[in-house]
């Protein structure tokens, strides 16, 4: 089986994101969020994830958020990119690479200054289950994603 036959329709049919962010260093990042997704696909093997909705901090304020990523398809592996700059500057963020069909794993961490962050894309059902973790000398976070 490709792999890509099971992720891909589901990239495609997300609507909803939730969220729970944690950090281990007390920066204050921990909280919960929730939002929509905007779904295109531009081009073959291309799609534009367009997200926007709240996060709240635990025990402070509410915070409005928008991302918006592109996921494209690249022999074996898809590769995530943040447009927050637009989508002629894409920010890379990772290639990911399947397990089996339905576990994904990024080919290698992203360096960001001394930070790396590091992603697992899992297939449940309908719904995609995507964690980030962070660590470097003042970090030390994760984001679990379920998109719907």
């Amino acid at each position: 089986m490709n792999p890509f036959d099971e992720l891909w329709p589901r990239l495609l049919t997300v609507r909803t994101l939730n969220f729970e962010s944690q950090s281990r260093t007390g920066s204050g990042w921990n909280g919960v969020g929730t939002g929509e997704v905007e779904v295109s696909d531009p081009q073959e093997g291309v799609l534009i994830w367009k997200e926007s909705g709240r996060w709240r901090q635990n025990g402070g304020r509410e915070i409005r958020f928008t991302n918006t990523f592109r996921w494209t398809q690249c022999a074996e592996q898809i590769t995530l990119e943040h447009l927050r700059f637009g989508e002629k500057q894409p920010v890379f963020l990772f290639q990911l690479a399947p397990l089996s069909p339905y576990e994904w794993r990024d080919v290698e961490p992203h360096l960001c200054r001394q930070d790396n962050y590091s992603a697992s894309l899992f297939v449940e059902g309908e719904r995609l289950m995507l964690s980030w973790t962070v660590f470097g000398p003042t970090k030390d976070e994760s984001i679990n994603y379920i998109y719907n």
